[in-house]
C-alpha cells in the first residue's frame, strides 16, 4: 500500500526518540531515528548535539548530566523541537 503525498506545509512525520542514561558516566543520550550521525558540534560546555547527513539533528549527548542546571528541560525541549 502506498502512502499519501505529504505538502509541503504538512507537518513532518515523526520519527523515534530513545534515551539512555549511564549511571557509570553520568552521560544523558538522546537519539532521534536511526539515522547515522556523520557531524557534531558542543553547543554549550558538556552538551553535544549530533547531525545526519541531511543536517538534521540526530542526536544529543550531556555529559555530566546530573549536574546539569535546572534549566535543563527547557534546553532540551528546545533541541527536541528542532529535531
Amino acid at each position: 500500500m502506498s502512502r499519501p503525498p505529504v505538502s509541503p506545509s504538512a507537518p513532518a512525520p515523526s520519527r523515534p526518540v530513545t534515551g539512555r542514561y549511564d549511571t557509570r558516566t553520568d552521560v544523558l543520550s538522546v537519539r532521534f531515528g536511526d539515522a547515522e550521525a556523520v557531524a557534531s558540534r558542543e553547543v554549550r560546555p558538556g552538551w553535544r548535539v549530533a547531525y545526519d547527513a541531511a543536517g538534521t539533528v540526530a542526536g544529543i549527548e550531556i555529559l555530566a548530566a546530573s549536574s546539569a542546571p535546572p534549566a535543563i528541560d527547557r534546553e532540551l525541549r528546545r533541541l527536541v523541537e528542532a529535531a
